[in-house]
């Protein structure tokens, strides 16, 4: 041992032999093309160090920015729309929220408040730019030209799709039956939209307008503008904490992937990785927060051609200009950027520093030009959660290479965080008999056995599942692209980036809600799928909670759910003698007076109507409050007459109005 050295100090290493406490060992070949890698021994206290190496100790990772949400306005979506190319600098950080009406017009709000709804968050998460397009590019379609898509009916249609994720099975049209065939109830989807109205959107559905010489010269043109959308809306609406994670995402597709006489007619790159739960279909490149685990960035695998005339991708290779391109809107935050052997090498940490300004943690398997993966294999470790760091001064900025002894050996690169010993080990669950002589009967003790680690292992794996989770979320969970049946490959391609918005706004709802109640995330599925489906529903005014807020004294989250619905019962009571609503002897002399009265061959208006909730009886009842409310008769089937295996729609349309209060 070299004298005046400890157990466990740091021992400087260039070339050939260096002491350690298992006595000499060679060093490989590569650590003198690593530009003075540096060894490091486990733990232990330092007897003689630099003041350079005394800087990297006592560092923390970052000072953390502060982690915020907000909605955005389609000034500000235009504006990102307009920089994509050029814009280096970071997001300012900014803790307002806004929220976006239908007309796309942006009202600034208060922070998010115990009054935010999941309705809310879904607003903040959904692109109002990409719900506009679609209202757009689908009423172009002839069949639509009878009745228009609007944003009431793009709500509902979306609150359907939710709906669909939680019935267990059977056909699409099942979901509008109205008598129950088991112990469930019937989904009586009918209420809020007609079949055939679902149908019809469903097959026309179109998510932004192009030409056929457009779609030639770019085979994605159906999706990118809706990952563009999303793009744009996460950019100036996600604030993210200290950490970004980077990884893949896959899309399920099992259709076409072909084409003919050049012409697309299926998936223009199908992308096939084993390894993935749903592994055949289009890949993304994602980028998410590691705090809130919200996604960030999108970037469609559109196949290897095409990629390698993105930017950076000639300089970098695939994995590290990808990286670059999804991480352009964070450059100079001093953020540090977390990423599985799929983007880690040394020369990622290096163009990220270089060209964005970003700190860096990646696990390395066989990206490793450069990096020092011989000598941290043959390093002597001793016990499990061992690690040996060796240090490297490249242009003025510090990287590690770091091994872990864990169950086999782990390699990582850093140009961030610690080498001490993390102040929270690894926590490896085990099982075991509570009787370990009798292996059959006795019940099963779950314990952890504890895994000592360096700080920038634990700062690694604290965040590098941010993505696995948002992806269990909407495949696993939600599961839309199973529900959702189609060959039309941008629909399935829809359905993923509808799902990563729905995983979003639940992990939103999660993190930022001040009194967030402990939802699952069918709980929240659930919940988010009623409040679209009831979205205005029956009232064609541009406010039906204000109104009917003035109605009750008090709000009614001061008060018990029984109360609030008594006092609703009260007040909106069925008439059924339709002739003396003042509404419609309006209606009826308004038909006398017309000049054009000869037109209507002496028609009165009907005394009966489709009943406003499940639009499928007529009725010759309607509320009388909120006729009177709205100017517009609002028909609703007698409770009297509800059949076995059919729901009351007046009961129903009390639970209409309350979630309007």
């Amino acid at each position: 041992m070299a004298k005046g050295i400890k157990v466990g100090s740091e021992v400087r290493v260039l070339r050939g032999k260096f002491s350690t406490q298992k006595g000499v060992v060679q060093a490989s070949e590569g650590v003198g093309r690593a530009r003075k890698w540096i060894v490091k021994l486990n733990g232990g206290v330092l007897e003689r160090f630099s003041a350079r190496t005394l800087e990297l100790e006592q560092r923390h990772l970052i000072t953390p920015p502060s982690t915020s949400i907000r909605a955005v306005s389609q000034e500000e979506e235009d504006s990102c729309s307009s920089n994509t190319s050029s814009d280096e600098s970071s997001t300012s950080d900014n803790d307002e929220m806004r929220e976006v009406d239908e007309d796309g017009a942006s009202r600034r709000a208060s922070d998010v408040s115990e009054r935010s709804t999941e309705l809310d968050f879904w607003k903040m998460m959904m692109p109002a730019d990409l719900m506009r397009n679609i209202i757009e590019a689908t009423n172009l379609h002839t069949e639509m030209a009878q009745k228009p898509l609007d944003y009431e009916q793009l709500q509902h249609f979306f609150g359907i799709l939710l709906a669909m994720t939680l019935a267990s099975g059977g056909e699409r049209r099942d979901m509008w039956k109205t008598e129950s065939n088991g112990p469930f109830p019937a989904p009586a989807l009918g209420r809020y939209m007609a079949c055939h109205d679902f149908e019809r959107i469903f097959r026309n559905l179109k998510l932004c307008v192009y030409t056929d010489e457009e779609l030639a010269d770019d085979p994605w043109l159906p999706i990118r503008s809706a990952v563009d959308s999303f793009n744009r809306n996460r950019r100036g609406g996600i604030s993210p904490g200290v950490t970004l994670c980077a990884d893949e995402s896959m899309g399920s597709w099992r259709g076409l992937a072909a084409k003919v006489d050049d012409a697309v007619v299926g998936l223009p790159h199908v992308t096939k990785i084993a390894r993935k739960p749903e592994g055949v279909g289009t890949e993304y490149r994602t980028l998410s927060c590691g705090e809130t685990k919200i996604m960030l960035q999108l970037e469609i695998q559109e196949g290897k051609v095409p990629m390698q005339g993105k930017e950076y991708a000639k300089d970098y290779g695939s994995g590290t200009s990808s990286l670059l391109r999804l991480t352009r809107y964070w450059s100079g935050s001093d953020r540090t950027v977390v990423a599985d052997s799929a983007f880690a090498s040394l020369k990622t940490a290096e163009a990220l520093h270089k060209h964005r300004g970003l700190r860096f943690i990646g696990l390395v398997k066989t990206a490793h030009k450069r990096f020092p993966k011989a000598w941290l294999q043959k390093y002597p470790y001793t016990n499990r959660g061992d690690h040996c760091v060796l240090q490297a001064n490249i242009d003025g900025r510090q990287y590690m290479a770091v091994g872990w002894n864990d169950k086999k050996l782990k390699m990582f690169i850093s140009s961030t965080s610690r080498t001490t010993e993390a102040l929270c080990p690894a926590y490896k669950k085990r099982f075991r008999q509570s009787t370990p002589e009798d292996r059959t009967s006795a019940p099963c003790v779950v314990f952890y056995k504890e895994v000592k680690r360096p700080a920038v292992v634990e700062a690694y794996f604290d965040n590098a599942n941010a993505i696995d989770v948002h992806n269990h979320l909407r495949q696993g969970g939600l599961e839309l692209e199973r529900h959702w049946k189609t060959q039309t490959w941008w629909h399935r391609n829809f359905a993923t980036i509808f799902g990563m918005c729905e995983s979003d706004a639940y992990l939103a709802f999660r993190y930022f809600h001040p009194l967030a109640p402990i939802l699952s995330h069918r709980e929240f599925t659930e919940r988010l799928s009623l409040q679209l489906l009831t979205y205005k529903s029956s009232f064609h005014d541009t406010g039906p909670s204000a109104r009917l807020r003035k109605h009750m004294p008090v709000a009614p989250n001061e008060q018990p759910l029984q109360t609030v619905v008594a006092k609703i019962m009260s007040s909106h009571t069925l008439k059924t003698n339709m002739r003396e609503c003042p509404v419609f002897q309006y209606k009826r002399q308004r038909l006398e007076q017309d000049e054009e009265g000869t037109s209507h061959n002496g028609r009165v208006p009907s005394v009966q109507r489709k009943c406003s909730v499940c639009c499928e009886r007529k009725t010759a009842y309607y509320c009388d409050e909120c006729t009177q409310l709205h100017e517009e008769i609002v028909p609703i089937c007698n409770p009297g007459s509800t059949k076995p295996g059919f729901t009351s729609c007046l009961a129903f349309h009390i639970d209409q109005v309350a979630i309007a209060l």
